[in-house]
């Protein structure tokens, strides 16, 4: 069985298992990007069986026709599912589901406790200037999807061009408390860690590793909302044959397996009882991303895919090139 993945999806900790258990062989070829399950897909699926693309790709291949329908009765394990990801948006299409929801995570907005008066309960902070050159935000449309919720747009994924240009304009607005826009969740990491910057936003490994170091750090939840993504496995056209895809599907959706998911990634997982086959140390981290809370996941506004994404990513390119 070959798989087109992330890293850290396929390893040996429940990889060989499964192999000891099920006689299938599993092969994992990497991706550094959602673009590359359609490219590949459309060059020839044929190669794989199942991929693992983010909630943003997701409708792109099902319209495309190059996954197959899942039947969920043969993935019984995704009874234990959180309820966001019973039936997600994304991965449905006229009454048939193309996937099985796997791991997820949210764009977390962070400040050093220290920084601010309270604990902030709207993205409107980021904006204040006395943080003049003391944020960093991730260099990825994300930033751009985080102004628009600022300035209460509602369909942030589908903005028309009037609504662009004040997310532009916000944006512009922002820089002056911008030292960096980061690429990497390690070197968002080292400005917080080198105190070069007091806030931004950030993936949870980097907040988890700077509470681990003892620093006080507040995990803003804003009122407006924050970003998430939601990878999900789903069966390449012609694959459903091969009877390793189902015992896989219903493999890494039981909670020992995203437990084990969760060791290498750090991610959230869609099973709810994940937290149960933890450790305490382990579950003590979890619960402090508010990973094993239900509310949590109602608070994500979930990715969508952009029509005018080369819009998007044009705006954000003029924005960083201005002085």
């Amino acid at each position: 069985m070959n798989l087109l993945t992330w890293e850290g999806y396929a390893d040996d900790s429940f990889v060989k298992p499964f192999e000891e258990d099920t006689g299938c062989s599993v092969d994992a070829v990497y991706v550094g990007s959602n673009d590359e399950f359609f490219a590949k897909l459309m060059g020839g699926g044929g190669a794989y069986d199942l991929i693992s693309p983010s909630n943003d790709t997701t409708m792109k291949l099902i319209d495309a026709g190059l996954v197959d329908p899942v039947d969920m009765s043969k993935v019984p394990a995704s009874k234990e599912f959180f309820e966001t990801f019973e039936s997600p948006a994304w991965l449905s299409k006229d009454g048939k589901t193309y996937g099985v929801p796997y791991a997820w995570g949210i764009i977390r907005i962070i400040v050093d406790a220290d920084a601010v008066d309270g604990t902030p309960d709207s993205l409107a902070f980021l904006w204040d200037p006395k943080f003049k050159g003391k944020l960093a935000m991730w260099d990825d449309i994300e930033t751009v999807y985080t102004a628009a919720r600022y300035l209460g747009i509602e369909d942030i994924y589908d903005m028309d061009d009037e609504q662009l240009a004040k997310v532009k304009e916000a944006l512009l607005e922002l820089k002056p408390n911008i030292r960096k826009y980061w690429f990497t969740t390690s070197e968002m990491g080292t400005l917080m860690q080198g105190k070069e910057v007091v806030g931004g936003n950030s993936w949870e490994e980097t907040l988890l590793k700077l509470k681990e170091d003892g620093r006080d750090i507040i995990d803003v939840d804003p009122k407006e909302g924050r970003g998430g993504w939601s990878d999900s496995w789903m069966i390449a056209k012609g694959a459903s044959e091969n009877e390793c895809v189902y015992k896989w599907l219903d493999y890494v959706s039981t909670a020992k397996v995203q437990a084990l998911g969760h060791k290498v990634t750090g991610f959230g997982y869609a099973n709810k009882n994940l937290v149960g086959e933890l450790t305490p140390e382990e579950k003590e981290s979890f619960e402090t991303l508010g990973m094993s809370d239900p509310e949590t996941l109602k608070t994500v506004s979930w990715w969508q895919p952009v029509k005018q994404r080369a819009k998007y990513l044009e705006i954000w390119n003029q924005v960083k090139a201005a002085q």
